[in-house]
């Protein structure tokens, strides 16, 4: 499959509208406090997905424990005793306090995306099989439930990366339940969706449900004692609350960011149709590209060439092109038949015209361009600077 093929409904997929002022009846929301004038928007189901304040659930792979064993009663003494001298006297780490013991599976296989139900079956029966060969199911037989205090997961994820994981009941429960889950995809509650700092899971929800046609009113008021941001239900009660309205600004680059690239829009297209998986969204403010030493975007070449600019004055534009970018990043998993599982990752560029201010002068015909091409919206005024795709081995 061309991962560059478009998705069928490319002009439907949406996130948030622009927002409206309107007078807000107090009787329709649920504590009566609110009223006069406010700000509506509407939400389609992806945007109310990445608002909702509400736990989530994901998959990742079990790959093994950290083992937290009991201290021994001359290690007991020596701790209290530890405690009673000088910060500055302790002894510093790698003491007589053992470390915590690290397992981790060796057993790497993974069962591919399989259209047929039957030879799905027949391949994870296969797993199983192989999985009680795995060394750390032993080691975990050894295991003295009295000798540990604690017992911590650990969970790779898609892409690499590792993470805790909280493990529930006795030491003899967790013992089980690594022993049967181990080299599997297991479940963890995150909090939200919106992890913080501009990232975004995106695997709590399920977009191939995602109906363009669905709509949700957000609505952003002043009231005492603070500004409420509040969706509702069709009922107008209300469904949640947010804190601040940084999530809305965040929501309004996306939506643009799939107005202006095609790649993105494509990308969450995929994903709509089962396709391809998505993993994360990053809104990202420190972008390492530095346009003085890479390629000009297509869209400044497209003006540079209709306008005849000169190289000199081409000079004077790269430099600006360095500073208040915004990245959107969508990571998602391309189900390939040919090539297998591929880790995506598309790249909105957007940049804030305020950059470009000093061309007002110098290259007035550019400066106009550019502006022709902005967005407006709470977060700023914007327009597309590039595009980009990649991809690694999931």
């Amino acid at each position: 499959m061309d991962s560059c093929e478009l998705y069928s409904n490319f002009n439907k997929i949406w996130v948030v509208s622009n927002g409206r002022y309107s007078e807000i009846d107090p009787d329709r929301l649920n504590d009566g406090t609110a009223g006069g004038p406010a700000r509506q928007y509407r939400l389609s189901d992806i945007g109310r997905y990445l608002l909702n304040p509400n736990t989530i659930e994901v998959k990742k792979r079990l790959i093994g424990c950290e083992v937290h064993h009991t201290l021994t009663g001359l290690q007991k003494i020596r701790r209290a005793l530890r405690r009673l001298v000088p910060g500055f006297l302790r002894q510093r780490p790698n003491g007589p306090f053992p470390a915590p013991e690290v397992m981790v599976s060796r057993f790497k296989l993974r069962i591919p995306s399989l259209k047929d139900p039957g030879l799905w079956k027949h391949v994870t029966h296969i797993c199983d099989q192989l999985r009680v060969h795995d060394s750390i199911g032993r080691r975990l037989a050894r295991l003295e439930p009295r000798r540990v205090s604690q017992m911590v997961g650990i969970c790779e994820d898609i892409g690499g990366s590792y993470s805790y994981l909280k493990l529930q009941g006795s030491i003899e429960d967790k013992i089980k339940y690594l022993t049967s889950n181990v080299s599997k995809d297991v479940g963890v509650i995150l909090s939200k969706a919106y992890v913080g700092e501009g990232l975004f899971e995106l695997r709590g929800y399920d977009f191939q449900s995602y109906e363009d046609r669905h709509s949700w009113r957000l609505v952003s008021y002043d009231g005492a004692p603070d500004t409420r941001i509040c969706v509702l239900t069709d009922s107008n009660q209300i469904e949640y609350q947010l804190g601040d309205s940084s999530l809305i600004k965040l929501l309004q680059l996306l939506e643009h960011s799939l107005q202006a690239d095609d790649g993105m829009k494509n990308a969450f297209g995929l994903c709509i149709e089962g396709r391809a998986q998505p993993i994360k969204l990053f809104f990202n403010k420190k972008l390492e590209i530095d346009y003085t030493k890479s390629p000009l975007p297509p869209v400044y070449q497209q003006i540079f060439n209709t306008l005849n600019v000169s190289a000199n004055q081409k000079n004077l534009v790269k430099p600006l092109l360095n500073y208040l970018q915004i990245g959107i990043s969508l990571n998602y998993v391309l189900f390939d038949d040919e090539q297998g599982e591929q880790m995506f990752t598309h790249i909105t560029v957007l940049h804030d015209i305020r950059a470009l201010e000093p061309l007002g002068k110098n290259l007035p015909e550019v400066y106009a361009q550019m502006r022709k091409r902005t967005f407006d919206s709470e977060a700023g005024r914007f327009y597309l600077l590039d595009s980009i795709n990649g991809y690694s081995n999931a």
